[in-house]
């Protein structure tokens, strides 16, 4: 095993990722929309992960409100390669469906995944 694959294992293990969109449309007459996803990504160092996505909306007008709740969360492994100067992360869920995704460590607490930074966090 390569020394950049071992070293995102030590980074990664144990670790949970999270990732938060926040986006709003408030306009002067009261109304408009607000939603909120959060993503946390937890890796363990059996190389299981627990993937959780919770989302917040809510529409609101001329006095009412519909809000939206939901929760997801998905379960598999995750492994590192390394290929061509590049690290990947990929994650083969419980149907064999497999995402991957470009990783860098970016410092303290940050992660590379894909297109997006993460924040990484010990699992408590």
């Amino acid at each position: 095993m390569s020394y950049q694959i071992q070293q995102m294992i030590s980074t990664l293990s144990n670790k949970v990722l999270r990732l938060q969109k926040v986006n709003s449309d408030r306009d002067y007459s009261g109304g408009g929309w607000y939603e909120d996803i959060s993503h946390a990504m937890f890796l363990y160092s059996d190389f299981s992960f627990n993937y959780v996505i919770e989302t917040f909306r809510s529409v609101s007008g001329g006095g009412l409100s519909m809000p939206y709740q939901n929760r997801e969360e998905y379960r598999g492994h995750w492994k590192i390669t390394y290929e061509n100067f590049t690290t990947y992360i990929t994650f083969t869920f419980e149907d064999y469906s497999q995402q991957k995704y470009e990783t860098q460590n970016l410092g303290t607490g940050l992660q590379k995944m894909g297109e997006h930074t993460w924040n990484r966090y010990l699992i408590s």
